[in-house]
């Protein structure tokens, strides 16, 4: 992250405002530009179709949080929907024509992040769970060097991509050769809708193939989507582990995890930073 661009963008008075404010105008009080900050994609634009507005771009410039994207969060109406993190990323990007929807899943965890920071500074309290005495403890993490800890493309040397931007593999029991994706943030709505759907009907939690239906853009050749999902149904175990592995490994994003302590035992362990609530709604 950069505020290089922040001197340029900020428009000063001919001279300082009077600090007892006796004119009634309040024109001076927004004579300012709110800084911004140009975020390191953990894809580099790499992934992204040809057409897409982040093709072949590494950076987004966004805005810093304001109280508009504080009341964004807090909506009760957004956040029953799941959408008010979207609603307050695509607040703040720049471009206009780049929306959190159709941002690569660990691209929008960057920016979820450089918002983060911009809007309640890089600690961040979290309560994390002992590996060694599974009592809860809290914590303190420091988010400042997030774009530090971006996994990308360039560590998996052994997987080819392919011009689509998926990365192709030769699976060890069927010896189907399949083409994976990226998911971007659409995927990773209609997933949380369809979890909600199978739990209202009191279905059978199937995250992990519904994940892997997504994620597998061809296989053989064969992008028929009714095919492939009857493919992953009746994957072997090996085949559907090597996918999921290499699917994390390869795919950017950003895993960030710190060294805690544990209150209770004094055990340290290495633990990624939770997600929760606390994030962006911090007490």
């Amino acid at each position: 992250m950069s505020n290089k661009r922040n001197e340029a963008r900020r428009k000063h008075s001919a001279s300082p405002p009077d600090p007892v404010m006796e004119k009634p105008s309040g024109g001076s009080l927004l004579n300012f530009s709110i800084p911004t900050e140009i975020v390191d994609l953990p894809s580099k634009g790499r992934l992204y179709p040809v057409g897409h507005p982040l093709h072949g771009k590494e950076t987004v410039e966004i805005r810093h949080m304001t109280a508009k994207e504080e009341d964004i969060l807090s909506s009760q109406s957004l956040l029953r929907k799941g959408l008010a993190i979207n609603k307050m990323l695509d607040n703040i990007i720049i471009e206009e024509d780049v929306v959190s929807d159709s941002l690569l899943i660990g691209d929008k965890n960057a920016l979820m992040y450089a918002a983060r920071i911009t809007g309640y500074g890089a600690a961040y309290d979290a309560e994390v769970a002992c590996q060694n005495c599974g009592q809860d403890f809290e914590f303190q993490f420091d988010l400042s060097n997030y774009n530090e800890c971006y996994t990308s493309i360039d560590d998996a040397d052994d997987v080819k991509f392919t011009e689509n931007g998926t990365a192709e593999m030769e699976l060890p029991k069927t010896k189907i050769l399949v083409e994976i994706r990226a998911l971007t943030g659409v995927d990773e709505l209609k997933l949380e809708k369809t979890r909600e759907m199978k739990e209202r009907n009191k279905l059978p939690d199937a995250g992990l193939t519904d994940m892997m239906k997504m994620m597998i853009f061809s296989a053989n050749g064969v992008t028929d989507a009714d095919q492939i999902n009857r493919l992953v149904d009746v994957l072997p175990a090996s085949d559907s582990k090597l996918i999921r592995d290499t699917y994390k490994r390869v795919m950017p994003n950003v895993v960030f995890k710190q060294d805690a302590e544990c209150h209770h035992c004094g055990h340290t362990m290495e633990t990624e930073v939770p997600i929760t609530g606390g994030f962006f709604w911090p007490g």
